[in-house]
């Protein structure tokens, strides 16, 4: 079916923005058949024009397609009006469509429910493909893109002309092979020339515009496009192409729920799939994002093994320890994890600036009594400490804790806030807990700040440690764990080296090195298309979401 450009759906059929593109239809033929909020992908980019809604009219606030079969809204329209019969015609057949596709899918699952909710690959991003904006307007500085009629909660948008210019990525403008800029933003004069003319949004939602005696094309004429979806994410988010991050809500864990994800086949994967099977890895990436902890199996027990599992996510982190580096008992150990006492639960230099985000330790030999891993999850003790004590948990998130590392020539110190919360909703996101790495407070205290943090910092300590928030695990030889540093504690109980041998190899990976790997996993999920950050009101929600599952697992 060949449908014209610039036809409609009637209100009922056009999407939310936001919405998801699975429709929304009664579950059974008798009630009214309503598409309050999707859209057919075969009609996303369909708009009444203006011309057209002056003489089409739809009865009342939403039209509706009444009983099973019925597929002919209401409507008032000029009877001598060719077009605009050709247009109904057309719009019919639409709606027939819709209600044969509803009718295949009764048949073949025998019902549908209200609400289909889609996989997490099945998500799309903010309204893609629905344009935000149908015109635009140049003023003496400034690209002003007017809001299109169907967009009913969208505003003006504002950009300056050097930012269009500047953010030009055709071909000439960003090298294909490299993508990078071939031009410094200090070659552009302040205000680019282009004129009203050259200006428009074009019919699919996309703005155009070409520069007038352009630097960067020596003089001549030079067009920038910006499609829908690109301006769809700008007016989201003000920067669509930063880093980001999956928008699921992370699965805060105690030993019980941790233990249960194990035996359910979660958050453990074999060497050989992490390296080779590209699904088993997105799908074992996808639950680190979530847990921040996850185990190897069967891994070779060869020194190099670990740099090998680290590459798969990206490159190492260099610290003064080494690219890697070997967790083994030694006299005079520069570091109190290359003893055999117990090692409390912490988190790895604290003191350093960027703190790794990743931990990798693969086993190599652990044949001596004791030495078993500790893990807990500092955000869940935090969310805990913030529905037992709000008090406490403002103090560690207001108190700077000062720590250091100053032996054999390497000075590095660093303050870092117990716990940091999110400005916009107080959720907790990221933990400092390092006893062995902190040094003083200031001396001169008259606010008592030590004291304060110290009773708080003890609650906090309290949840880390209840052997309920631990999980607990000898790992074998051929085991690698890999855990989140920001916010996964890890320890060790004792061992004696009179029975056996405990040896580990272990590597960092930085933090924009990780998040590198989130984005790409983002868009995998996405299929290719970048995904908005999430905004406040989003967050919030998820963080409700995990303080509501922190509250049900204490009761």
């Amino acid at each position: 079916m060949t449908l014209p450009a610039r036809i409609s759906l009637p209100v009922a059929l056009r999407p939310a923005r936001g919405a998801l593109t699975t429709p929304r239809v009664c579950a059974t033929p008798s009630r009214t058949l309503t598409f309050p909020a999707a859209q057919p992908h075969y009609a996303r980019r369909f708009h009444v024009s203006t011309n057209t809604k002056q003489r089409l009219r739809l009865t009342g606030n939403q039209s509706q397609l009444t009983g099973p079969y019925n597929t002919s809204p209401t409507l008032k329209a000029t009877e001598n009006d060719t077009a605009l019969r050709k247009e109904v015609e057309d719009l019919k057949e639409l709606v027939a469509k819709l209600q044969e596709e509803r009718e295949q899918l009764v048949a073949t699952k025998g019902g549908i429910p209200n609400t289909i909710e889609p996989t997490l690959g099945e998500r799309e991003c903010i309204s893609q493909d629905a344009p935000l904006f149908s015109d635009a307007k140049l003023d003496a500085q400034w690209v002003k893109l007017i809001p299109a009629p169907e967009a009913e909660d969208t505003k003006l948008m504002i950009l300056s002309r050097l930012w269009l210019r500047d953010s030009c990525n055709c071909p000439k403008c960003l090298d294909p092979d490299s993508g990078q800029k071939t031009f410094s933003t200090t070659d552009l004069p302040e205000v680019p020339a282009t004129s009203r003319d050259n200006v428009r949004v074009r019919n699919d939602g996309s703005l155009e515009i070409i520069w007038e005696n352009d630097p960067i094309s020596n003089g001549e004429s030079h067009r920038t496009v910006l499609s829908a979806g690109e301006l769809n994410l700008l007016y989201h988010n003000n920067n669509p192409r930063i880093q980001l991050q999956p928008p699921i809500p992370r699965t805060l864990w105690d030993n019980a729920s941790y233990t249960d994800l194990v035996r359910s086949g979660a958050c453990h994967i074999d060497y050989n799939d992490w390296r080779n099977n590209d699904e088993a890895f997105w799908t074992a990436f996808e639950q680190f994002t979530k847990t921040g902890l996850i185990f190897l199996k069967n891994v070779p027990q060869e020194e190099h093994s670990v740099i090998n599992i680290a590459n798969r996510i990206g490159p190492l982190q260099y610290t003064f320890y080494g690219w890697t580096w070997d967790v083994k008992s030694k006299p005079r150990a520069e570091n109190v994890a290359y003893t055999n006492v117990f090692l409390g639960l912490h988190q790895d230099l604290m003191y350093h600036d960027p703190i790794p985000r990743l931990q990798l330790l693969h086993c190599l030999a652990n044949s001596c009594e004791g030495g078993e891993s500790l893990f807990s999850d500092g955000v869940h003790a935090a969310l805990q400490l913030l529905n037992t004590d709000p008090e406490a948990y403002d103090i560690l998130t207001k108190t700077d804790v000062h720590f250091g590392y100053d032996k054999g020539g390497h000075h590095y110190y660093a303050t870092r806030k117990t716990i940091e919360a999110d400005p916009n909703t107080g959720a907790p996101f990221i933990t400092h807990w390092a006893p062995p790495f902190q040094t003083s407070f200031p001396a001169k205290d008259k606010n008592n700040r030590l004291r304060r943090w110290r009773d708080a910092a003890e609650k906090f300590q309290r949840l880390l440690e209840k052997e309920e928030n631990m999980y607990e695990v000898k790992m074998k030889p051929g085991e690698c764990v890999i855990f989140d540093n920001s916010r996964v504690l890890h320890g060790r109980r004792e061992f004696e080296t009179s029975t056996g041998s405990r040896w580990l190899k272990g590597t960092y990976i930085t933090p924009q090195v990780y998040r590198a790997k989130e984005t790409e996993l983002v868009r995998r999920l996405n299929k290719g298309k970048p995904w908005p950050v999430d905004s406040t009101e989003e967050r919030g929600r998820i963080w409700q979401l995990e303080r509501d599952m922190v509250k049900q697992r204490k009761k």
